[in-house]
């Protein structure tokens, strides 16, 4: 009588199994066959991710090679490629080296615009913020004071990472506009921050060497012998002071 229960409770059991994988089986194997052909895809992707950063890296190496040759067509058409086609960060990369190969041909609105591009394209503060500063020293000649400001300013906020190179450019474009007070306030800050590298101190020192001898020409008095003020061959304080900023 045993055995009998044993087979009763055996053919319950298959029965009972026999329904749960007619309910259950397609969704397992499903599920088994989303694994594997994830799997799948994942292996491809990489395969395909490493294939296209080998192509970007060899034909980034082939541009740089004409660049340093002084091929800069060759370089800017193969840069020109990869900023279209190339890897996110082989296409930047060769953004920022056709803006440089634009500057050097003169074509300084040209290397604005590329630097430009760079900087909306970016997500790394390090990329964006560089390109917005070159993108301004490409600019250079067109731009006022108050537009240096407003596209420099929030490049010089504390936690920037071009911060002193960002005041080092507003100081430069106060001091082109004659604005010595607040092209002194900026270099101030940079000749004597201890966190500043001693190439940006430096600059910092002799900008304010130069304001003080700009002010001092402004400051000078007349002497007995111009009372009647200078001819016409002799230079005025401010005559001397545009020329010494010509300088």
């Amino acid at each position: 009588m045993v055995d009998v229960f044993e087979e009763v409770e055996e053919e319950l059991r298959n029965d009972k199994y026999q329904e749960a994988l007619k309910k259950w089986g397609p969704w397992v194997g499903g599920a088994a066959a989303a694994i594997v052909l994830g799997a799948a895809g994942l292996q491809f992707w990489d395969y395909w991710r490493t294939s296209q950063l080998e192509e970007s890296s060899d034909a980034f190496i082939e541009a740089m090679t004409n660049l340093e040759a002084g091929e800069l067509a060759l370089a800017d058409a193969g840069f020109d490629t990869l900023s279209r086609d190339g890897s996110d960060g082989y296409a930047l990369l060769s953004l920022m080296r056709r803006a440089e190969i634009a500057l050097e041909n003169g074509d300084n609105a040209q290397a604005a615009s590329l630097y430009d591009q760079v900087a909306a394209a970016s997500n790394d503060p390090l990329i964006d913020d560089l390109a917005q500063l070159k993108a301004v020293w490409a600019r250079w000649d067109e731009l006022s004071f108050a537009d240096v400001e407003i596209r420099v300013s929030p490049l010089a906020a504390a936690s920037a990472p071009y911060r002193l190179l960002a005041r080092e450019t507003i100081g430069a474009a106060a001091l082109r506009a004659g604005d010595y007070d607040r092209a002194q306030s900026e270099y101030q800050l940079l000749a004597f921050s201890l966190d500043a590298p001693q190439g940006v101190q430096r600059r910092g020192q002799e900008a304010l060497a130069l304001i003080a001898s700009l002010t001092s020409v402004q400051e000078k008095p007349l002497d007995d012998t111009n009372a009647a003020g200078p001819t016409a061959t002799e230079d005025t304080p401010d005559n001397a002071a545009e020329e010494a900023g010509n300088d």
